[in-house]
């Protein structure tokens, strides 16, 4: 019975301390559980919004499970609204750029078309068959010849020849009839006049024709060598910048200190000659050497008129460049032989730069 009872309580007491270790098992579980649900749940609820947050905290173990699942949806819907939005930037940023290559191309196949076809023009003569003021000067031109050859006087021995040694020698000093004196120095003046009106379209714009070789060879020449230029150059109205020219073009010829030297100058020979011009005597000897002495005065005086009567179309050519509207010249310029010329050098408008 003793052995009986003690195996009873034996049984009962370690039936009992099992039970209480279960019961510990049990609660230490239970707690650890409840931990890891509510660190969950708070993570969960500190990274949705404040809407969702409130609605996740306030259902338990249930509604943090549905919050982690919002929580997903959520963070995969704004991450594919992000990518869709970082997708849609990177097509319209590839759109406007092909959009501005193909401007930048269509540009500058429109300006390389635009500079092509005057660089074709300018590789072509100037049809000036085609033209009637081109064909008066042509006619001018054979007319020089002409008078030059059949109508001018014969020159006796060095006649000419002395004649320009005093020329030279001694300017102004009486011993050359002063008409003719006048006359000679102005065939002087308006090849420098037509260096000033022709030069600035000259360059890259006449590659056939260069004008300075035709203006240098007309102070000795006269028309005889401006008149070929004259005809056949192509008109050059437009696109002519200060900053293109040469450096002779741009500080000499465009200088306004230029224009009023020779300005000077032919308001100079207007005064000698008409000073001697109410002399008879003087105005004789200037028309026996006209027509029966001399060749040279004969043929200069010619040159001088025609020179003179073909410097419209020079100045006008020259003023379409300087101006946006297409203004008529004066004719005071182009009337006036010699002097109308420079004042037109001291007037004109300045190139753009």
């Amino acid at each position: 019975l003793i052995l009986a009872t003690r195996t009873t309580r034996t049984t009962r007491t370690t039936r009992k301390r099992k039970e209480e270790r279960h019961e510990r098992g049990v609660q230490m579980t239970t707690t650890t559980t409840t931990t890891l649900l509510s660190s969950r749940m708070t993570s969960s609820c500190s990274d949705i919004g404040p809407s969702r947050r409130r609605n996740a905290c306030a259902t338990g173990r249930g509604g943090g499970k549905r919050a982690m699942r919002r929580e997903r949806a959520y963070n995969a819907t704004t991450t594919s609204r992000a990518q869709q939005k970082e997708r849609l930037s990177v097509v319209t940023s590839l759109n406007s750029t092909v959009a501005k290559r193909a401007d930048a191309m269509t540009a500058f196949r429109t300006h390389a078309s635009a500079s092509e076809e005057p660089k074709a023009a300018r590789k072509e003569l100037y049809k000036f068959w085609e033209d009637s003021e081109r064909l008066s000067i042509l006619s001018l031109w054979l007319a020089l010849f002409a008078v030059a050859t059949f109508v001018a006087p014969k020159t006796a021995g060095s006649f000419d020849t002395d004649l320009i040694t005093q020329l030279v020698s001694s300017p102004f000093q009486g011993q050359v009839n002063p008409l003719f004196e006048a006359l000679f120095n102005s065939l002087g003046v308006i090849p420098a006049v037509y260096a000033s009106l022709l030069l600035p379209g000259g360059g890259e714009k006449q590659p056939k024709l260069q004008p300075k070789f035709f203006v240098g060879a007309s102070f000795v020449l006269g028309f005889f060598a401006l008149g070929p230029y004259l005809i056949a150059r192509t008109p050059v109205l437009n696109g002519v910048k200060k900053s293109d020219l040469g450096f002779f073009t741009k500080n000499i010829l465009e200088s306004k200190v230029n224009a009023l030297f020779l300005t000077a100058f032919s308001g100079f020979l207007y005064y000698w000659a008409f000073s001697h011009l109410l002399d008879v005597s003087v105005v004789s000897e200037f028309v026996t050497l006209l027509t029966k002495q001399s060749t040279l005065a004969c043929v200069s005086t010619c040159d001088l008129i025609i020179l003179s009567l073909v410097m419209k179309t020079a100045i006008q050519e020259d003023l379409q460049r300087r101006s946006s509207s297409s203004p008529e010249v004066k004719p005071l310029f182009y009337l006036l032989p010699v002097l109308g010329p420079s004042l037109y050098l001291l007037t004109r408008p300045e190139l753009e730069e």
